[in-house]
């Protein structure tokens, strides 16, 4: 059986159902045919600086504070107060959520990283030199390292993991692939809870019994997806080689992904693609490939074709009186558009270069994508706090496989001439 939550949802496994897809390459280019012939999106000065101004506006602005929030930025008193001092003792405490803030700082150090002259630099930079502050980065420490109060939560083990987890140690790989004085200051900046988050993150995941398997943070081959991506950057063998293992002993097995499932109402992440996805930066490319065959239904198969429609936001409504809950539900549909892309970017990477279902893959994650951006400015701010970041990720994606470890900084030309002319070591 497999299980998948999100509603909780009970499969029969139809063991043999699947076709062999490699061999159907006629079906599979007739379909390629088939699909609109998008371009990939343009990703411009303009859209990046579009991307960035959305991200830099929450980053100072505090958490709202509805009856469920945790304790981490507001003091349990009627009204709720805001912790005195908070921007000098906290360090993610924009946008919507600690995971959301996580996930924004990121967005702005790796596009920081790759376009150091963007028009908004000095605004990321005030962000990263207030954020960063020893004081704040404490702050953080030691929350998350206090025993969490009975019925605050917030603190302690379970505050954040595994989403936050992963997106804290993916913001810290990012900083660590840095090769500048300022990467270098954050990458300190971060350590104590970078380290202190990647323990605990090993302890999980050989602890867990079963997977995930939801269409929301909760997600587990998502986290482990954006977790391996940071400990690969910052080369941490000990989580890199938990997330390998814990992913074959978690879903080495699963066969016939009920792709029909999805969406869900407030779904973020394709289940499907997700695990399809993680798998494929974890196997042998060859028990990959049968593998992937089992998983996911063919690519012109009625059941594939939920990852070649729109998502539909038609239906909820921005005037009732649970305007914020629907509101909250199509930004994560937006994201689930670049969520998608960005799997699907990660299964063509890990094929053969010979298998014919790349080019359907690549051609479904710009359809995807163009989806995503063509509803970006219906979000509001449920959404603008961190789709930014996942429209990044796509970009990212798109420009190839993630790097399996951080790039070294290239030698000066004169290196060569000063050590002939030292003699070496």
């Amino acid at each position: 059986m497999r299980v998948l939550t999100g509603v909780l949802v009970v499969c029969v496994v139809a063991s043999g159902s699947v076709m062999a897809q490699t061999g159907d390459a006629a079906k599979i280019v007739a379909y390629q045919k088939t699909l609109p012939a998008t371009m990939t999106p343009v990703y411009d000065e303009a859209r990046r600086e579009m991307l960035v101004g959305e991200a830099v506006s929450c980053e100072d602005r505090p958490q709202e504070s509805p009856s469920n929030r945790n304790n981490y930025l507001w003091q349990y008193e009627k009204p709720p107060q805001l912790l005195e001092s908070y921007d000098k003792n906290r360090a993610f405490f924009g946008c919507g959520d600690w995971h959301d803030a996580v996930a924004s700082t990121w967005m702005l150090m790796s596009m920081l990283r790759q376009d150091p002259k963007i028009a908004v630099a000095s605004s990321i930079k005030d962000i990263a030199t207030t954020h960063f502050r020893k004081s704040n980065m404490d702050g953080e420490y030691a929350y998350f390292t206090a025993p969490a109060l009975p019925g605050e939560g917030g603190g302690g083990f379970t505050f954040e993991m595994p989403y936050g987890y992963a997106w804290l140690l993916k913001l810290y790989g990012e900083t660590k692939g840095y090769n500048n004085v300022e990467g270098k200051k954050m990458a300190t900046a971060l350590m104590p809870l970078a380290k202190w988050m990647s323990e605990r993150y090993v302890f999980y995941l050989y602890n867990l019994k079963f997977p995930y398997r939801t269409g929301i943070e909760t997600n587990t081959a998502w986290s482990m997806s954006l977790a391996l991506d940071g400990v690969n950057l910052s080369e941490d063998t000990t989580l890199q080689t938990a997330i390998h293992a814990n992913a074959i002993r978690l879903f080495e097995e699963d066969k016939d992904c009920p792709t029909g499932l999805e969406p869900q109402n407030t779904d973020l992440v394709s289940s499907c693609l997700s695990e399809a996805a993680l798998m494929g930066r974890v196997m042998d490319q060859a028990a990959y490939v049968k593998w992937l065959d089992a998983f996911l239904p063919p690519v012109y198969s009625d059941e594939f074709q939920v990852y070649a429609k729109d998502v539909d936001i038609s239906h909820m409504s921005v005037t009732e009186p649970d305007a914020q809950v629907q509101l909250n539900a199509a930004s994560h549909k937006i994201g689930l558009c670049f969520q998608r892309a960005t799997d699907l970017l990660t299964i063509a990477y890990a094929l053969p270069k010979d298998d014919p279902r790349i080019a359907v893959y690549r051609r479904l994650a710009a359809i995807n994508a163009q989806h995503g951006y063509d509803k970006l400015g219906s979000a509001g701010y449920e959404g603008q706090h961190w789709l930014p970041a996942f429209a990044l990720l796509y970009e990212n994606e798109a420009k190839g496989p993630a790097p399996l470890a951080p790039e070294k900084p290239k030698p000066h030309a004169n290196d060569a001439a000063e050590e002939t002319a030292t003699g070496g070591d």
